[in-house]
């Protein structure tokens, strides 16, 4: 699976983007909103990893042009971060277009758990643009 890992804190993209290539996931990375969306444009993943406080464009509004756009709505999003806790991060999550949280710091074995249940959940393969 391919899947895009952002967050303004090199250290945790450098930790996910091992994790990810130990179960044989293509990384694709970016270290702030913009270059989420950029990335998302050039690489079409078919998952993001997003954390939620982040130079130029943060977490939410990444999100909220993901879901606005036909040409990425359909792409799981799940929100990494150390802003809440779990449960909270249950409720908010929906509202600014994300499928879950993973609050920081988590382990291997839930990140792969998050990402199987956000494919899941979501399904569905990217469709490209097409120009509009």
């Amino acid at each position: 699976m391919r899947i895009l890992v952002v967050d303004d804190e090199r250290y945790v993209v450098d930790v996910v983007r091992t994790m990810l290539q130990a179960k044989g996931h293509e990384v694709v990375t970016a270290a702030d909103g913009e270059e989420a969306l950029e990335a998302v444009g050039r690489e079409l993943p078919e998952l993001v990893l997003l954390d939620i406080v982040m130079p130029k464009l943060d977490g939410a509004m990444v999100a909220q042009r993901l879901r606005d756009s036909p040409h990425t709505r359909h792409i799981p999003i799940v929100f990494l971060t150390g802003l809440i806790e779990t449960d909270e991060s249950q409720r908010r999550g929906p509202k600014i277009g994300g499928q879950l949280f993973l609050a920081k710091p988590f382990d291997a074995e839930e990140l792969y758990q998050m990402i199987e249940l956000a494919a899941a959940t979501q399904g569905g393969s990217p469709t490209p643009p097409t120009g509009d």
